[in-house]
Parts: structure tokens; C-alpha cells; sequence
């Protein structure tokens, strides 16, 4: 009984501080998501001020996303390489520094320049949140971190919005920069309780590959936001997609010829891991579209203060962070295919269905929060559904890498879908004002301005004679709202292939044992037992995480770590 009681003790002290390490990886997880989305209300404000265009207001939001998702394979390769903790502080620190940068914006090159560097901070951030959870966690406790930890990221992106409005409101559009540091410094705290690891097999840096993809990446977004405005056949855009395809091209041989890839090919021979990429990328556009739009839409066609908009939205908010858990637990029981499969019929079938065809200037306002509350439930089920799938059927030591690579995918899917989508739906507004505004005989030039945006509209609306300013502003509030119910009504066609994607390649039952590989083939064994955290005598955690910050390397890993091998077992 006596030799027992310190054993049981320890144990329950080593649970804690991973619950507690949780709560510093989700609180930077939702960090960033929350600063992807707080931009949204703040963005009519943003409009006004430096009175963009809507291919401008675009990459406010593009610039962010586009750098986000194009290192974020990288910045996977590097925690593993220099060890996760250690990137995590220094992605912090640049996201804040580049955050306080933006605020003090004095033209809307800069401001865009700024978000870039906060998706650079924000890539060396995100993979590291995901692959030490997965390093701490042993698997039969993963599912529940994993779903507060996307619980913590849709609480940071529902919650951005009303966030953003009030400080909007209340300080101005700068304000929206200024929330990062405050939070950072709590989680800078916390780093100390974090253990630091990387891995012990994959020492080279793929730099050939992290410039190719982020090369095509770029080049790609690039020439759909710009296509609408400057045309699909000038020679930038044509250019700027063939920059693309040859990159992505060269981005795949140099994947497949390194040792050590940033995305190794490996992962894709899991239909698991390639239905939850597959189905992350699809989902995204019906969620991102939404969440880009429905602010504007609040307080450009309604009227309504940034902090109204952003009120709204809060049974999208409030669907995502109390659900996600919920669906974490139930997902052993349901399966994955069950929520992959139903999560985009609850998006599509449900919020987009309302947004497509019932959408109007003065809809009720409950028909628009059961839409939200529509999709905040499918994004609930379907993140730690995929992201447990995906980190489930790579192994531990890959963590990093397999991290990078599940939210690059998601990242993808939202950057794209702000590209596509909102090019789409500038595309259907230009058009709508145009043909709108034509029986009131306006100059040209004012109407070639009028249709490039309702931001850029400031610059002709207080020119214009009294009685002509009402139904030019109703032409604009209509052309708006045409724009956002057709762009919701293609979001469907992605809603349902994500669903098709996880009900043929997603497994019906929750895999539970990590799966790992030997001769570059996977081999599935048990799960690692629980990592030991509690400090002992000599300063040392069993984990290898010393006090000071060093690592002790057990003998087997030590034997691993003095071979070093050069090339990856994963081709």
C-alpha cells in the first residue's frame, strides 16, 4: 500500500502538467486564429480609411493567409530540426512585433506588408502547438486534447470578429492589432511549464522545397485576386500563373528526390491521412467564406457598428468552442467517417442552403444565427475529426512535420478560398453595379469606381447630388448582397466533395494504435506509453526535458541520436 501511494501520486502530478501544457499550446493556437479573423470587422473600417478596392481588401486578409499556409511546412521542419518549443517563442515574438508594426500603418502597402510578417510569426507558431500536444499526449488521451485545442482555435476564430468590432468601436481599426500582445505575454509565461522536443531522425532542412511551394503558393493567389481586376489574359496574370505551375511541379520533384522532404510522400499512402487533407481543404471554402463576408454584410448592407457585426456572429462563436469538445468524445464512438461525412452536410446543408437562398438586405436576423449556429456546428464536428485522423496515422517522431502538413491543408483551403470566392463575388458585384447603376446616368468614371468596391465607394458617394445618393447606395447594397449569396451557393459544390472525400477514404472506426513506419512502408504498433513530465531528484524529467531547458536522451534515443542518420525512413 505504502510503495504504491508515491507511484499514483506522481502520476496524477504528470497528468495535470499536461493539461496544463495544453492550456498554453491552445491559448497560442487561438491566438492566431483569432488574429486571422479579427481583421474581418475591422476590414470596412480598413476600407474607409485608406479607401482600398476590393482586390486591396482582398490581400488584407490574403497576405496573412498566403504567408501562413506557404511556410507553415517549414516552419514544421524547423521545430523538429531546433526543437519545437524553441520555434514557438521566436514565432511569437515576431507575430507580436509585426502586430504592433501594423497598427501604426500609414498606407495600405504597408498595412498589407505587416499582415505578411504576422503570417510568418504565425507559421512558426501553429505546428508547433500540434506536434508537441501530439509528443505529450499518449494516444488513448490525444482525442480530448486534440479537441480543446480546435475547440481553442474556433474559439479564436469565431470570437476574432466581435473582438475586432469592439476595439473598432471603441479605439479605432488599430486597435485590432494591439490585442496579440497581451495575450502573447501570458503565453510566453506559460512556456516554462512546456517540455522542449524535436526529432532525433530528421536532421536536414528541405529549403529547395519551402521556396518552390511558397513560390506557388504565392504566384497562384496572386493571379486569381488580381485576375478579376486587371483581366485574365494580361500578361502578369498569365505569368504569374505559369510561376505557379512550374513551381508546384519543381515543388513535387524536390519532394520526392530528398532525403528528407517537407512533405513526405509517405503520408499520402494513408487513405486516413489523405481523406482528412483531402476533405480539411474542401470544407474550408464554405467556412472561410462566411466568416469573410457575413461581417461586412452586417455592417455595409445593415448598417450596424463593428461591434454589432461582430455580436452577430456569436452563434457561430459559441457552437464552435462548446461543441468541438463535445464532438472530440463522441468521436470514438460515431467514427471518423461519421463526421467527415456529416460535418459538410451541416455546413452546405444547413448555413449555406440559408445564406444561398434566403439572404436579403433586411432578413430577420434568427434565420441568419441558425445559419451560424449551422456552421459552427459542422466545423465543430469536422476539425478534431480530421486533425486526429491525420496526426494519428503518422508517426510521433514525424509530429512536426505532419502538423505543418495538416495545417498547411487547412490554411490552403481558407487562403484559396478567399482568392477564389472573393474574386468570384467581386466579379458578380462589379457586374451588379454597373447594370444597376445605368438608368442614373452616372459619370463613367465615378460608376468605374463605384463597381471596384464599397470601400473605394467613399471616394464618389459624398460627390454626388442628394437626390441620386439613395438609390445609388441601395444599388451597391443589393450588388453586395447578390455577390455573397452566389459565392455561397458555389461554396456548396466544396461542402459536398469534402463529404464524398470522408465517407470513401476516411476509416469508420478511430484508429487506435499511431501508426509508424519501417522501410519506408507503415507498419501500425501500439501506441508509445504516456510520457513521464514530473521533475525527479536530479533536475531531470523522464521525458529527457531537463529543469534548465536541456535534454537527457535515453540510451535507446541517445544510440539514435549519435548515428544521425542522414536520410529520412519516410522517401
Amino acid at each position: 500500500m505504502t510503495a504504491q501511494a508515491p507511484a499514483a501520486s506522481a502520476a496524477g502530478s504528470t497528468s495535470r502538467r499536461r493539461w496544463a501544457i495544453l492550456l498554453v499550446l491552445a491559448g497560442s493556437q487561438m491566438l492566431v486564429q483569432l488574429d486571422a479573423t479579427i481583421i474581418n470587422t475591422a476590414l470596412p473600417a480598413i476600407k474607409r480609411a485608406f479607401e482600398m478596392s476590393e482586390s486591396q481588401s482582398l490581400w488584407v486578409a490574403d497576405a496573412y493567409m498566403v504567408i501562413f499556409g506557404g511556410l507553415l511546412l517549414l516552419a514544421g521542419a524547423l521545430g523538429d530540426r531546433f526543437g519545437r518549443r524553441k520555434i514557438l517563442i521566436v514565432g511569437m515574438a515576431i507575430f507580436v512585433a509585426a502586430s504592433i508594426a501594423v497598427a501604426f500603418s500609414p498606407d495600405a502597402n504597408f498595412l498589407i506588408v505587416g499582415r505578411g510578417l504576422q503570417g510568418l510569426g504565425g507559421a512558426l507558431v501553429i505546428p508547433q502547438t500540434l506536434s508537441i500536444l501530439t509528443a505529450v499526449f499518449p494516444r488513448e488521451e490525444r482525442g480530448r486534447a486534440i479537441g480543446i485545442w480546435a475547440g481553442a482555435m474556433g474559439f479564436g476564430m469565431a470570437f476574432g470578429p466581435l473582438v475586432g468590432g469592439v476595439l473598432v468601436d471603441t479605439i479605432g481599426w488599430a486597435g485590432v492589432f494591439w490585442v496579440p500582445a497581451p495575450i502573447a505575454a501570458l503565453c510566453m509565461l506559460g512556456m516554462a511549464a512546456v517540455p522542449e522536443s524535436r526529432s532525433l531522425q530528421h536532421t536536414k532542412l528541405d529549403v529547395p522545397g519551402a521556396i518552390t511551394g511558397t513560390i506557388a503558393m504565392v504566384a497562384v493567389v496572386f493571379a486569381i485576386i488580381e485576375g478579376i481586376q486587371k483581366g485574365w489574359g494580361d500578361p502578369l496574370i498569365l505569368g504569374s500563373f505559369a510561376v505557379a505551375i512550374v513551381s508546384a511541379i519543381l515543388f513535387i520533384i524536390v519532394e520526392r528526390r530528398t532525403d528528407q522532404p517537407l512533405l513526405p510522400m509517405a503520408f499520402f499512402r494513408q487513405r486516413d491521412f489523405t481523406g482528412s487533407m483531402i476533405g480539411m481543404f474542401f470544407i474550408m471554402f464554405a467556412l472561410m467564406g462566411v466568416m469573410f463576408y457575413m461581417p461586412q454584410f452586417f455592417q455595409l448592407v445593415q448598417g450596424m457598428s463593428a461591434a454589432e457585426s461582430g455580436a452577430r456572429l456569436m452563434p457561430l462563436a459559441l457552437m464552435m468552442m462548446f461543441f468541438a469538445p463535445v464532438a472530440a468524445r463522441l468521436l470514438p464512438v460515431l467514427g471518423p467517417r461519421f463526421m467527415l461525412f456529416w460535418a459538410p452536410a451541416v455546413h452546405g446543408g444547413g448555413a449555406l442552403l440559408i445564406f444561398s437562398f434566403v439572404l436579403g438586405i433586411d432578413t430577420p436576423y434568427w434565420v441568419i444565427a441558425l445559419g451560424l449556429a449551422f456552421l459552427g456546428m459542422g466545423g465543430a464536428m469536422h476539425m478534431p475529426a480530421t486533425t486526429d485522423t491525420a496526426m494519428a496515422s503518422v508517426p510521433v517522431d514525424l509530429a512536426g512535420k505532419a502538423s505543418a502538413v495538416n495545417n498547411a491543408g487547412r490554411q490552403l483551403g481558407g487562403t484559396l478560398a478567399i482568392a477564389i470566392l472573393g474574386s468570384f463575388a467581386a466579379a458578380v458585384y462589379s457586374s451588379g453595379v454597373s447594370e444597376g447603376l445605368a438608368p442614373l446616368n452616372l459619370a463613367d468614371d465615378a460608376v468605374d469606381v463605384l463597381a471596384t468596391g464599397i470601400g473605394a465607394a467613399q471616394q464618389v458617394l459624398p460627390t454626388l447630388d442628394q437626390e441620386l445618393l439613395q438609390p445609388t447606395q441601395l444599388v451597391l447594397r443589393e450588388s453586395f448582397v447578390d455577390a455573397i449569396t452566389d459565392t455561397m451557393r458555389f461554396g456548396i459544390i466544396f461542402a459536398v466533395i469534402s463529404g464524398v472525400v470522408g465517407w470513401i477514404l476516411v476509416p469508420k472506426r478511430q484508429r487506435q494504435t499511431q501508426m509508424q513506419w519501417e522501410d519506408g512502408k507503415p507498419v501500425e504498433t501500439p501506441s508509445a506509453p504516456p510520457p513521464v513530465i514530473a521533475v525527479s531528484a536530479n533536475g531531470a524529467s523522464a521525458n529527457g526535458a531537463s529543469a534548465n531547458g536541456r535534454r537527457d536522451v535515453a540510451p535507446l534515443a541517445r544510440s539514435m541520436a549519435l548515428q544521425r542518420p542522414q536520410k529520412s525512413s519516410v522517401p
